[in-house]
């Protein structure tokens, strides 16, 4: 215990550094970094050290320990923003021998230690991919990752108590039909964050996955898992006969290369043709931090007005400026907004222009309305009833302002999970600044149209949904714009990740992309998901392109996640069959 103890404190003695340096910064407010991620795996590497020897009662409990810590790794480096995404080939492979090696000693599942294991595992996978959560929030950033992580170690549990009870080809299906089950279920809920979808992988390589435009992310999350049950199968039968069987390694290099080659070939052939709608890409560049929401609001209108007319021509047929870029914005009487009237006087000389923005809005009522982010504000003089909305509106000459609000929220941000059955920790959310009554959203989505032409306007978190954003396709869209405000993350693989996932939507639905972030990366994508003309992050800046606009719809486009319905389908079936020969083992042992 001492030595563990001494090995340890250095551990700790870091994490205290770094939450000084935090502090400090904050106090000169000034941005984390990469800091946070530090401070959690100095933390989880200290405790791992003190609890090695007693982490579980496994008797290979430190190799274990090993095993699931190599996991994690494995995972975080096959996944964006790191080059070396092939590993997430792998990536699961440890936990799947550590599955095989509980069942042997205890005869059974021991699902607390394969669930304490599959923790570790998914805890530095999540921290080391998504700590730059924290930079937003620090507590709730802390609670999402720890949080996922129990949720992927639970799931996991379930597929090794399947892997264990069931026989034959069917505790791979388990494998595959349970875990995507999860990422697809993981899409929906009021706690949704599909961010590390095991297809979102791809996204470092879009030429590899040219073939989502059938199956969409689902189809990447179906390959992975194939490839890590054969590997693991592989060195499975090698611990039998110590040696790997040739046909094995032949059918994995096949199964790894062919989907590539495929991806690549249609990437090189796939048919682009010259843009016909001129497009400029404003990005501001304000901190979101500490400057954004307190800087003078003249001052921010009129540097989107010194960037606009800097590229803006009788030519240009859109103007994209980022999500949020003006707040408390009211609906009920829009054309009277100062800011809005100023931007209409820009773009009077350009006829043809269209302005598509996020804003913060607001509209108010004289009595309380039905709605489920309605909010009272009581006063001295008149008491009224409001909602809050994260909204996108499109200005253009002659037509009247109908806004989109964003309907994906961001958990605990913008709206209170589970608000109805937990309203107990209502006080959590308010000192946690967070929003209990919520932002209001929309069911249907909604298309910005302009003659010939239909835009989505796709707000932030809602691109890195596949199926719903096809649901804009299915509307008309064809253009694809993404308001975005990245800098709450800093200049972290954050802001990278969220990029190259938009690439994944081009290819999904095979729709040009402008992307507009506050601080970020702005750019346009092609159909193919080529990122082009990508702007330094923390720089204000201004970019113009040739669209053009997509037409017809993709297999995924129509059909959406039909691999992931048809994995939550035999899921049930299977789980329900494991729970049945579970009980007939007690039964008759």
């Amino acid at each position: 215990m001492k030595k563990r103890l001494l090995i340890a404190i250095p551990c700790f003695l870091l994490a205290a550094l770094v939450a000084n340096q935090m502090a400090e910064r904050t106090q000169q407010q000034l941005l984390w970094g990469w800091r946070p991620f530090f401070l959690l795996l100095s933390v989880w590497a200290g405790m791992l050290i003190l609890l090695s020897s007693r982490y579980t009662r496994a008797p290979d409990n430190r190799r274990y320990l090993l095993l699931s810590t190599l996991s994690g790794v494995l995972l975080s480096l096959g996944f964006p923003v790191s080059p070396l995404t092939p590993l997430i080939f792998v990536g699961l492979v440890p936990l799947l021998i550590i599955s095989r090696g509980l069942f042997r000693w205890r005869g059974g599942p021991a699902r607390w230690s394969m669930f304490k294991y599959a923790f570790n595992a998914f805890l530095i996978w999540n921290v080391c991919t998504t700590f730059w959560v924290i930079n937003t929030s620090f507590l709730p950033g802390i609670v999402a990752n720890v949080l996922n992580a129990m949720i992927m170690a639970a799931v996991f549990t379930l597929i090794h108590q399947a892997m264990c009870t069931l026989k034959g080809r069917l505790p791979t299906v388990a494998l595959i039909t349970i875990w995507i089950a999860f990422e697809y279920l993981h899409l929906y809920w009021e706690i949704s964050w599909p961010w590390l979808n095991l297809g979102h992988a791809f996204a470092q390589y879009p030429s590899w996955v040219q073939w989502y435009e059938i199956t969409g992310i689902f189809g990447g999350s179906l390959w992975v898992l194939w490839v890590n049950d054969l590997v693991w199968r592989a060195w499975d039968a090698y611990q039998v006969t110590q040696r790997f069987p040739r046909r094995r390694v032949w059918g994995i290099a096949a199964m790894i290369i062919l989907p590539i080659v495929a991806g690549v070939v249609r990437w090189a052939t796939y048919p682009l043709e010259e843009g016909s709608v001129k497009v400029a890409v404003v990005q501001p560049n304000f901190e979101p931090h500490y400057e954004k929401f307190v800087f003078n609001q003249n001052d921010q209108l009129e540097r989107f007005v010194r960037l606009s007319e800097s590229v803006i021509d009788s030519t240009t047929d859109y103007l994209v400026f980022p999500e949020t870029s003006f707040p408390a914005v009211l609906l009920n009487d829009i054309e009277r907004d100062g800011r809005i009237r100023r931007l209409r006087q820009m773009m009077a000389p350009f006829p043809d222009l269209k302005l598509v923005m996020g804003i913060e809005s607001y509209r108010t009522f004289t009595e309380e309305v039905d709605m489920p982010a309605i909010r009272l504000q009581e006063g001295l003089r008149d008491t009224f009833w409001y909602d809050v909305q994260n909204s996108a509106v499109q200005l253009a000459t002659g037509e009247e302002i109908d806004p989109y609000f964003k309907s994906k929220l961001v958990p605990g941000a913008e709206f209170f999970p589970f608000r109805d059955v937990l309203p107990f920790i209502r006080p959590l959310i308010h000192m946690l600044q967070g929003s209990v009554a919520g932002l209001t959203k929309q069911d249907e989505r909604e298309v910005f149209r302009s003659g010939s032409t239909a835009v989505a306007p796709v707000i932030c978190y809602e691109s890195v949904y596949g199926a719903y954003v096809g649901e804009y396709v299915r509307k008309g869209a064809s253009m694809i714009f993404i308001v975005t405000n990245d800098g709450w993350w800093d200049d972290t693989p954050g802001h990278q990740q969220h990029l190259k996932f938009a690439s994944l939507r081009a290819i999904e639905h095979r729709r040009p992309i402008a992307r507009s972030a506050n601080t970020g990366v702005s750019c346009f994508i092609n159909q193919r998901g080529d990122i082009l003309q990508a702007t330094d992050y923390g720089v204000e800046a201004v970019i113009t392109g040739l669209v053009d606009p997509g037409d017809g719809y993709t297999f995924y486009t129509r059909w959406g996640d039909m691999i992931a319905r048809i994995s939550v389908f035999l899921a049930v079936l299977l789980l329900a069959l494991t729970i049945v020969r579970s009980r007939l083992q007690r039964v008759n042992p």
